[in-house]
Parts: structure tokens; sequence; C-alpha cells
């Protein structure tokens, strides 16, 4: 009794004093580059400044207070986002089950009992209870190892539902700008539209006086079925893009309708992009912190794999009392009790741990590949959004010009067609040119904008 006191007494001091089997996880490096590759995004990096509160909010850097709210809503409300979070809830569960290992384990039991003697056949009843403890000394580290690595998962889900708010954020503001840019289209073709009709009431009253031929009043007419053609798709464009909108933010769909039907220009962002340096991505991509608390759990259960190559320690001890009589169920003669320690050894399994350790081996493998593989598509996510973005910053200002000339062009036109100066082919060519490079200005400016979007998203921004 006095050996097993002391052994007691001395377990909590061999777990601490245990080792943990299997390697211990180190951190991942890259040797991420000074500066970007192309000269362009040097050039921003050099240039640009934003902090930390900028990137983690940074659509309220747009000064569009709907889409504020659109993305406050998508945070409270997103499919996608409440999935992450139930995850999150499930990785916690599974690591306080894992962490209740480390200690002992209680158990009551209640019985009763009736029968006959099969001499006598004398018949009787018994009442019963006991309870038992049983708690494993994890001289190997197998338990501490299982912990570690739900511990690491429960890290890996916060960061999974991290990455999942970027994506939403990013997600929510490229919708509302492409929703914005379908009204903005339909305004203008429906401007244009406008500008047509009067063109063919001048056309045809031309015609009246005997100045131009039947010829241009029908040219002028087709013009104008031609642009009312483009309506029914930017509508219906315009609608798709409002539906997805409402999806992302979760509200039923024509949630939005009223709501957003108040035109609201595309922002001006040319002169704002935002850029950083290469090793900034390995502390703000929540997917690469994922992948790499990823790892860390993968190593740790080759420890956990490891263990099963040693014995197995614990204690337990029951106490148990069966009586006649119910009233005398803690009474000492029917009582009995027993501690002791146990050792387990499984030394046989036909290989089956050996091919463990190495199926943990391999999941490292994989995971070390995929860690290295979301740093380098980080690095090329975001050199894609500064070219482009730079790119797409000269068609604007290329459009910008574009546009003002077909407006002066078309104006002149007008009036030397009312003079009787130019031929009507001249005005019609004028006014196609117009409404063609005021639709890919806004195509142009709707582009540049989810191309900064998509480089916050590639920075990280949105937590």
């Amino acid at each position: 009794m006095n050996s097993i006191l002391r052994f007691v007494i001395l377990s909590p001091a061999l777990v601490l004093a245990a080792c943990m089997v299997g390697p211990d996880f180190e951190k991942p490096k890259f040797d991420a580059p000074k500066n970007w590759v192309s000269p362009e995004a040097q050039s921003l990096a050099a240039d640009s400044k934003y902090s930390a509160a900028e990137l983690s909010a940074w659509w309220k850097l747009f000064g569009d207070d709907e889409l504020c709210r659109l993305i406050d809503l998508a945070l409270a409300e997103n499919f996608d986002l409440e999935t992450a979070r139930a995850r999150v809830e499930q990785a916690r569960a599974t690591l306080s089950m894992k962490t209740s290992g480390l200690w002992p384990s209680l158990d009551v039991d209640a019985r009763f009992k009736e029968g006959a003697h099969p001499v006598n056949a004398r018949s009787g009843e018994t009442y019963g209870w006991g309870t038992g403890v049983s708690w494993e000394i994890d001289v190997f580290g197998g338990v501490r190892r299982g912990v570690e690595i739900s511990e690491q998962d429960y890290r890996a889900a916060l960061a999974d539902a991290l990455a999942t708010r970027v994506k939403i954020t990013a997600e929510v503001a490229q919708a509302y700008f492409k929703y914005r840019a379908y009204q903005t289209q339909l305004a203008i073709t429906r401007e244009n539209l406008e500008a047509q009709k009067k063109t063919y009431e001048i056309t045809t009253r031309r015609k009246s006086n005997g100045f131009v031929s039947q010829l241009d009043v029908v040219q002028a007419a087709a013009e104008v079925s031609a642009t009312n053609t483009q309506l029914p798709k930017i509508e219906m464009d315009k609608k798709l893009a409002l539906r997805a909108l409402e999806l992302l933010v979760g509200v039923q769909s024509g949630s939005l309708e009223k709501r957003l039907e108040e035109f609201k220009p595309l922002p001006r962002l040319e002169n704002f992009i935002p850029a950083g340096v290469p090793a900034n991505l390995l502390e703000r991509r929540p997917d690469i912190v994922a992948a790499e608390h990823k790892i860390h759990s993968a190593v740790a259960a080759i420890g956990e794999a490891k263990a099963d190559f040693f014995p197995r320690f614990s204690i337990t001890g029951t106490i148990s009392y069966d009586t006649p009589k119910i009233g005398g169920i803690v009474s000492n003669p029917y009582g009995s009790w027993s501690v002791g320690p146990t050792a387990t050894w499984n030394i046989f399994q036909a290989g089956k741990t050996v091919a463990n350790v190495k199926l943990k081996e391999a999941v490292v493998k994989e995971a070390k590949i995929s860690w290295k593989s979301k740093v380098f598509t980080a690095v090329k996510e975001v050199e894609d959004a500064l070219v482009s973005s730079v790119k797409e910053r000269e068609r604007i200002y290329l459009y910008n010009t574009l546009v003002d000339d077909n407006k002066k062009a078309f104006d002149l036109s007008k009036k030397l067609y009312s003079a009787g100066e130019i031929e009507f082919l001249d005005l019609l060519v004028a006014q196609r040119q117009l409404l063609s490079s005021q639709q890919n200005q806004i195509s142009c400016r709707m582009e540049f904008v989810n191309n900064i979007v998509s480089l916050y998203k590639a920075l990280g921004g949105g937590w």
C-alpha cells in the first residue's frame, strides 16, 4: 500500500519530467525578395504607405458609406463566414476534449440484481454502487502531442476563418462596384439613346424640307433601334450583379432593390494603389498563417504516432459496494477497493505503427509543400494585381482623353450636319464612337476598381 501511495504522489512529477517523442516543430523559412519583380510594383512599393489599421478595413478608404454597411452586413450574415465560425467552434471543442485526457477520469455506477440460488432455490436481491478512477501517466508524450495537434488545428481554423473574411470582403466590394458600373452603363446608354432620338427628329425634319434622302432617316432610325437592343442586356447584367451581392451579404433576393436604386458613380482611385514588401505577406496573409499551423499539427502527429512504440502507464482505482439490503449499501462488510498502476505495451502489430509514422511524415511533406505553394501564390497575386492596376490606370487616362475628344467630335458633327456641311454617315460614326468609348471607359474603370480590391485581398487586408 505504501509503495502504491508513493507512486500516486510521484506521478505528476513523472509526467512533468517525461519527454515527448517525435520531432519538434520548426517554423518554415522563405527567403522573400526584398522588392517586387516588376518595375511598376517596385515604384509603387517605394511611394506607397499604409497602416495596419487602414489595411484591416480598406473598404472605408473608398468613402462609400453604403459599401461599408454592406460589408458589415456580410461579416454578420454571410453563409461562408458562418460556416467558418462553426468550424472554429468545432476545433475549440475538439481541443477541450483532447486537453481532458491530461486529467484523471472518474466514473460512478449503480446496480440492482435479482436472482435465485441453483441449489436451495432461494431468491434474493442485491443492491450496489461503485466508482472507478483512471489516469494515464503520459510518460512519452502521446497525449500531450494529441493536445498539441488539436491546438494547432484550432489555430488553423481561426486563420481559415480570417482567410474567409478577407475573401468575402473583397467579393462584396467587387460585386457592389460591378452593380454600380452597370448602373452607370445603363445611364450612359439611355443618355446616348435620347441624343440619337433627337438626331432622328432632326433628320426627319431635314427630309421633309428636302435636304436629305430617305436613307438618312432610315439609318437614324436603325441607330436608335440598335442602341435600344443594348438596354435589356445591361439591365439583365445589373440584376444578376445585384442578386450576387444579396447572396454574399446573406439576404433574400430583392432585399437590396430599393436600397441601391439611387445612382452612385464608381470611386476614383487612380492616385491610390497600395503596396508593400513581399516579406509582409508572411505576416498578413491568413491562408499562409493557416498553412503554417497545419505543418505544426502534422509534425506533432508524428510524435503521437511514435508514442505507440512505447508502453502506456496508468493508475486505476475502484471502490465497490454490494449488499442484499439497500440500507446497508455503504457498510464496510460489503465493500471492496483496489488501486494500482497498469502498464500496457503493444509489441506486435505487423508493422502498423511503423506504417502510421511513415504516413504522418508524408503528411508533413505535403503540408510543407502546400505552405510554400501558398507563399509563391501570394507573391504572384500581389504582383499580378499591382501590374494590372498600373496598366489599367494608364488605360483610364487614355479613355478619359478619348471620351473628351469624341464628345467634341460629336458636338461638332451635329452642328455641321444641321448646317448641311457633312453627310449623315459622318454624324452616325461620331455618335457610335462616343457611345462605344463611354461604355469602354466604364468597363475600364470597373476593371481598375476590381484590380484595386484584388490587391487589398492579395495583401491580406480585411482583418
